[in-house]
Order: C-alpha cells, then sequence, then structure tokens
C-alpha cells in the first residue's frame, strides 16, 4: 500500500512538473478587468486577446512585461478614450491614451504659439472636458491698384507753331498694397495697411506743343507735296526705326528725294517744324517729302498737304542725335 502511494505522488508531482515547465500562463490586464490564459503553448498577442474574449483599438496601447511571450507574462492593455478637440470652431474627435492635454498634441502634431487660445492648460489632466483651441495666424494680402499716368504738354521750339505732337502714349503703372491680415479662432479679426511698393512704373504721355516760326535765314525755298508716316512696318520700306542714312526715325526726321535735296540738309517744313533729310522712299521722288509722327492716328491726320520746304544753312552731322 505504501508502496502505490509512494508511486501515485511520484507521478502527481512529474506531472505537476512537467505541466509547470511546459505551460504558458498570460495574465492580461484590462484596465478593470483581469484574465488568466494557460496555454501549452506559445501564443501571440492577437491569440491571447482572442482566447480572453477582447477586442482593441488602433489606438489602445498593449505592453507587455518582457520580451517575449513564454511561460508567464504580464500583458496590460491601456484602452484609448474619445477626446474631443475643437480647433477654430470644427471639433473631430480622436481615441487616446495621453493623460495631459499637451502629451496629446504632441500625439496630434499640433503645436500652438504663445498668442494662441488653449483651454484647458497644456498641463491639465485630460477628462471629459472638450479641448478648445483659437489659433492666431497674421497673414498678408496684396491689393494692385492702378497709377494713373500724367499727361504732359512741352512747349518745343523745333515743331511749327500751332502743331501739337504726340511723343508717346502714356500707360498706367501698378502699385502693390501690403496689408497684414489677423485671424483669430478661423475669424478675421484686424486688417491693417502695411505698406506699397510700385511694381510697374507708369508712362507719361508727352505732347510736344508748338512755338517754332519761319526762320529768318534760309537758302531757297521748295513748294512740295509732303506726306506723313508712322513708325510701322505698312508705311516704311523695311525697319521702321531706321532710315536710310543709318539715323534713328524720330520727329524731325523726313524722307526726300536725293537728287532734289541732299540727304543731311537742315530744313523747316511749313507746318511741320525743323527737320533733317534723313531717309529716302520708293515713292519719294521729285517735289515730294514724307515727314514722321509717332502716332499713326496724327499721320493720317496729316493727310497729303502743299507745303514751303525752306533749305537752311549747315549740314547735320550723322552721328548726332535727335532731340526726340
Amino acid at each position: 500500500m505504501r508502496k502505490d502511494l509512494k508511486i501515485i505522488i511520484a507521478v502527481i508531482l512529474f506531472s505537476f512538473i512537467f505541466f509547470v515547465s511546459v505551460a504558458h500562463c498570460y495574465i492580461v490586464s484590462d484596465e478593470q478587468t483581469t484574465h488568466q490564459i494557460i496555454s501549452f503553448k506559445s501564443l501571440d498577442i492577437g491569440q491571447i486577446l482572442q482566447k480572453a474574449g477582447l477586442t482593441t483599438r488602433e489606438e489602445d496601447v498593449i505592453n507587455l512585461e518582457g520580451s517575449t511571450l513564454s511561460y508567464t507574462e504580464k500583458v496590460t492593455i491601456a484602452r484609448a478614450r474619445p477626446v474631443q478637440i475643437e480647433i477654430d470652431g470644427k471639433t473631430s474627435t480622436y481615441y487616446s491614451t495621453s493623460e495631459t492635454v499637451q502629451d496629446f498634441l504632441n500625439e496630434r502634431g499640433i503645436k500652438l504659439i504663445d498668442k494662441d487660445y488653449l483651454n484647458p492648460s497644456s498641463n491639465s489632466i485630460i477628462k471629459n472636458q472638450k479641448i478648445v483651441i483659437k489659433t492666431y495666424i497674421e497673414k498678408e494680402k496684396v491689393v494692385n491698384a492702378s497709377i494713373d499716368y500724367k499727361v504732359i504738354y512741352k512747349n518745343e521750339n523745333i515743331v511749327a507753331k500751332g502743331l501739337i505732337v504726340k511723343l508717346n502714349s502714356g500707360r498706367d503703372g501698378i502699385l502693390a498694397k501690403h496689408y497684414k491680415e489677423i485671424y483669430f479662432g478661423g475669424k478675421k479679426v484686424k486688417e491693417e495697411f502695411a505698406y506699397s511698393k510700385v511694381i510697374k512704373a507708369p508712362v507719361e504721355e508727352i505732347y510736344l506743343v508748338g512755338s517754332a516760326t519761319l526762320p529768318e535765314q534760309y537758302l531757297k525755298i521748295y513748294n512740295m507735296v509732303a506726306t506723313s508716316y508712322s513708325p510701322t512696318f505698312a508705311e516704311t520700306d523695311s525697319n521702321p526705326w531706321m532710315t536710310a542714312t543709318g539715323m534713328k526715325s524720330g520727329f524731325g526726321v523726313v524722307a526726300v528725294d536725293p537728287k532734289v535735296i541732299p540727304l543731311g540738309s537742315l530744313l523747316y517744313v511749313e507746318g511741320y517744324g525743323y527737320a533733317v533729310a534723313g531717309d529716302t522712299g520708293g515713292a519719294i521722288k521729285g517735289e515730294r517729302i514724307d515727314v514722321f509722327f509717332y502716332s499713326t492716328s496724327q499721320s493720317n491726320k496729316w493727310g497729303i498737304k502743299n507745303v514751303k520746304v525752306y533749305l537752311l544753312p549747315g549740314k547735320w552731322k550723322f552721328n548726332d542725335k535727335l532731340k526726340y
């Protein structure tokens, strides 16, 4: 009998030792509840939770005591709870295990500046209250405004009295006005002027008001037919701004027939003003002269006229520049 009892005790002891040596014990702490799982094989986290009848969210934090799940292992679950946050009037709900407001903001990648509003404070423990943030934002607004061009009238003694010559067309400029806008809580609360900058200067429209009269000294008078042209390809033989002599086109440059009036001659054209014979033209033959205007409309207005052309003393130096 004693021998049988010893055998039974030995079997029980062996079984206990075998059980202890091969069994895995998992203690799962789920905040208020604890589950104990016994298994003869190693289990992964998913299997442990499944045997404990537990489900988790992605935001829940699961901690393990030890580096592997073997023998006796403690699994602790920190449950994420819903946290409401309102940013500039828009409310969102997130699940988090963060303890303090600052921890939660760090988790969400939300960075605040001193002028932002935060309630409750950053070191507050998160409870059931909503986190409210009102951001302070400064923005720059740029408004482009037109700068009106000026119209300038200049008295000019090379232009015949009674004639007004349009030297160039005016163009409006652009003024960029910079404003600082202040937004708080998603709403604009203030706007103030910062500075302005001219990004395109206006171009003055200039008119030459003639004051020239007939010259007192001249060498010869020609009675000629005067036409006019402006710097367009349609009205010139080649480059609108380059003459046959190489001088640049401009007011006071006229086209002549070199057989009648030598190139470089100084002239006074009745109704036009002082000029230099600096160009030729295919249609300018004999007693004809072609005067220059910057404006096509003024050229058209001139039309065809019978004028007196006065040949003046002196000669134009072609390396000299025109006044206009």
